[in-house]
């Protein structure tokens, strides 16, 4: 699951039903990926990329601008 992730933030392509799948799998009440893509959707997506790659202990190099180029496992 976290290469997948890993995979989708150096990419910049993210899937919905990623995040679904790992709110389901982290306890998340089961709902219907039409109701979590409208909750999905008011969310501050970059706050919750920090949240996710804090969880993951992930390593992210960005440029000057704050443009995320890589992000990688802190091993």
């Amino acid at each position: 699951m976290i290469d997948k992730y890993i995979s989708m933030r150096n990419s910049s392509q993210y899937n919905l039903n990623w995040f679904y799948d790992y709110f389901i799998k982290n306890g998340g009440d089961t709902i219907g990926i039409n109701k979590f893509s409208l909750v999905f959707n008011m969310i501050d997506l970059n706050e919750m990329l920090e949240a996710l790659d804090k969880k993951f202990n992930l390593m992210t190099l960005s440029d000057a601008q704050g443009k995320v180029l890589k992000v990688f496992k802190n091993e």
